[in-house]
């Protein structure tokens, strides 16, 4: 089991990000740039890390779904559940279920994403 000493540059919260199994990022919400990202993302969604850490969450949708995301950003909810369409490198689309939460990161606001579910076809519209 690693074990882990604390240093002036120990973030938990990147830390955290960076562990988890799961995909799962955290973005700035003034520029929706991806600030940490996880190797499960990269394998998602077909970027390298850096490439990811060099793009913004709309560089990640279909343009008809650009606006949703400067708009979902916008929104003061602190936390919930959503569907998302997401474009891979390699042009596939696809659809995820993201659940969110709202935090600081390095003193900005920020939005910590876990992708719960993610399909090749959309899914089926809730009851």
């Amino acid at each position: 089991m690693p074990t882990f000493k604390y240093s002036e540059t120990y973030d938990p919260l990147a830390e955290l990000v960076k562990i988890n199994p799961i995909p799962s990022l955290l973005v700035g919400l003034q520029s929706l740039s991806v600030a940490v990202v996880n190797e499960a993302t990269s394998k998602l969604v077909g970027y390298s890390e850096q490439e990811l850490l060099a793009m913004s969450l709309v560089d990640l949708v279909p343009l008809e779904d650009v606006a949703a995301v400067h708009h979902a950003a916008e929104e003061p909810v602190p936390e919930g559940e959503t569907l998302w369409r997401c474009v891979r490198k390699d042009g596939t689309q696809l659809y995820l279920k993201l659940k969110y939460r709202e935090t600081m990161y390095q003193g900005q606001a920020a939005r910590f994403i876990v992708v719960l579910e993610s399909s090749l076809k959309p899914f089926d519209p809730e009851p």
